[in-house]
């Protein structure tokens, strides 16, 4: 299977180079203070769930938010393809003890996902983490979610209905999300908390019991065209006044 590597390959140089246990230490108590859990839905989402046992992140990098979710779930799993981060979390969890019902795989996240080969209900989480993924790998990712348990939950804090495609920054429409995730009842939550709205909750539901596509009208499909092209000519934009500045 062909996989989008850009993202992996920039953030193992980043948790190689520089990260520790207190870098994750501070990046908890900065999300704490600034009340990430939050301001980024994921409060919003837990209180939608009903009898669910297990959390899975995907890629769970410094580990904030399985350490903000663990007393709501008996397990919780992080997917992390970067060794070096999963051991600066462990390393974490031994020093402040406790967290016992935290775990962590260390795979991308489609090996990861059938790793754990879930039968029960689970809820599924990202942080921002595949609007930086090509839309083909993301596409084979929500294949896999799709075929997850009745009942379980998702909830993705990821930018939507903005067209921009880009350099490790993707963004899709609402029609885009629901026709990828076909056995998924969606709510957008619409959190602006970033210049973009966010917040993709789902529950999975037995096939054909869907009710909301999020069909575009064709004005909406228009504009959409035209925002992808003004995207495009605004990067065109900024890389030509950053090579000015280099000349």
């Amino acid at each position: 299977m062909k996989k989008d590597l850009q993202s992996y390959k920039k953030h193992e140089a980043e948790y190689i180079s520089f990260h520790t246990v207190e870098y994750v230490r501070n990046i908890i108590a900065t999300y704490e203070k600034e009340n990430q859990f939050e301001l980024r839905g994921f409060t919003a989402a837990i209180k939608k769930l009903k009898n669910t046992e297990t959390h899975i992140d995907i890629g769970c990098g410094s580990g904030w938010l399985l350490y903000k979710t663990s007393p709501f779930f008996k397990r919780v799993i992080g997917i992390e393809p970067t060794a070096k981060i999963i051991e600066v979390n462990k390393q974490y969890i031994h020093e402040i003890g406790g967290l016992s019902n935290v775990e962590f795989i260390n795979m991308d996240m489609i090996d990861g996902i059938h790793s754990i080969n879930p039968t029960r209900p689970v809820f599924i989480t990202t942080a921002t983490v595949l609007s930086h993924i090509k839309d083909f790998y993301v596409k084979d990712f929500l294949k896999t979610v799709n075929d997850l348990p009745i009942g379980s939950a998702l909830f993705f804090d990821e930018r939507y209905d903005k067209n921009v495609q880009q350099n490790m920054w993707h963004i899709r429409s609402k029609n885009w999300w629901a026709k990828n995730l076909p056995d998924w009842q969606l709510e957008f939550f619409g959190l602006e908390n970033t210049g973009y709205v966010s917040g993709i909750f789902g529950t999975k539901l037995p096939k054909g019991s869907k009710i909301n596509y999020f069909e575009q009208s064709p004005q909406e499909k228009i504009a959409w065209h035209l925002g992808g092209l003004k995207a495009k000519k605004d990067r065109l934009i900024r890389f030509a006044k950053r090579k000015l500045k280099i000349s």
